[in-house]
């Protein structure tokens, strides 16, 4: 398996998760919950190590998040991200057509105290004996008192098949 450091993907989730972190409440607060759920469609370029080459990739995207502000002032939010994607590669050809599940987490006291984890797999099947893909994503990021102490982006990728370069 090779492993290569990707930043966007967590730079991406940690600023969206950021953008909806509410205010901290007052100490006499009760603990309030919410639950939100949307659906995007995107497509974008990404690199496919199996295959040395660049995909082109379209995915559905339904992502179901729940909002916990307490009342210490802490907020939690956690989101479960579905994806139905395709791809297809620039130089093979190659179709794809797969599932990717992702789990984030966001935990705050204020803007200066906060970590986000975000793991999640890509399964990219392909027809025939071309190569299938799985990609693994695991971003973790800590800030601790204004100084970020943990900034890890790790992707990995599984080529499995008769295709296999």
């Amino acid at each position: 398996m090779k492993t290569r450091t990707i930043s966007l993907t967590a730079i991406f989730a940690l600023s969206a998760a950021a953008m909806v972190m509410p205010a901290p409440m007052t100490a006499d607060a009760q603990t309030q919950n919410q639950t939100s759920k949307f659906q995007i469609t995107e497509s974008f370029t990404f690199p496919n190590e199996c295959t040395n080459e660049v995909m082109d990739v379209a995915d559905t995207t339904t992502v179901t998040c729940h909002d916990q502000q307490r009342a210490d002032g802490t907020f939690s939010e956690k989101c479960e991200i579905r994806q139905d994607v395709t791809a297809t590669g620039e130089t093979t050809g190659i179709n794809w057509h797969g599932t990717a599940t992702f789990k984030d987490e966001f935990v705050a006291s204020d803007p200066c105290n906060f970590s986000f984890s975000n793991r999640g797999t890509v399964h990219l099947i392909s027809q025939g004996s071309a190569v299938n893909t799985i990609i693994t994503f695991d971003d973790f990021v800590r800030k601790d008192n204004c100084v970020l102490t943990a900034n890890q982006h790790l992707v990995s990728f599984d080529c499995r098949g008769a295709g296999k370069p």
